[in-house]
């Protein structure tokens, strides 16, 4: 074995394995299917955020999603030219889109977040609910300390 500073503990072994797993190792341009239709990770996670919370500007999706607002720009534009979203200036600051799903994008969300909760159920049921509770509060705790550490540097 190599003398190398890479951390070689269980938690980075667990990482490792999940991105590997879930495919997020892969290029982020490559679409994944779900449902049927042909979508990237986010376009899916804008479909998902969009739909739960409604309208948004591009500056709350970017936020939510923890991208750079040009990158949600591209992203919107993209999705718009799907025909899953309008984007509107907003009358009190033209500088400013309002994101909107239109009813081709419902659908797809819906569609999608129907395949996505089937497939994270099919997942869990394996797991005891100890197991489960347990993947709740560490995952929890994990995403907390990881967004104290974005904040700070």
């Amino acid at each position: 074995m190599y003398n190398t500073t890479f951390p070689d503990d269980d938690l980075s072994r667990f990482f490792q394995q999940l991105a590997r797993t879930s495919g997020l190792l892969e290029s982020v341009q490559t679409p994944h299917e779900h449902a049927g239709v042909r979508l990237s990770m986010s376009e899916t996670f804008a479909l998902g955020e969009l739909a739960v919370a409604g309208p948004l500007s591009q500056r709350e999706l970017a936020e939510r999603m923890g991208l750079e607002k040009s990158t949600v720009s591209r992203l919107a534009a993209g999705m718009e030219g799907r025909g899953w979203l309008r984007r509107e200036r907003q009358a009190d600051n033209r500088r400013l889109y309002r994101l909107e799903l239109t009813t081709e994008g419902s659908d797809v969300a819906e569609r999608v977040g129907a395949e996505l909760r089937e497939h994270h159920g099919r997942l869990l049921a394996g797991l005891t609910e100890q197991e489960r509770h347990a993947l709740r509060v560490g995952l929890g705790a994990l995403v907390r300390e990881l967004d104290a550490a974005h904040r700070h540097s």
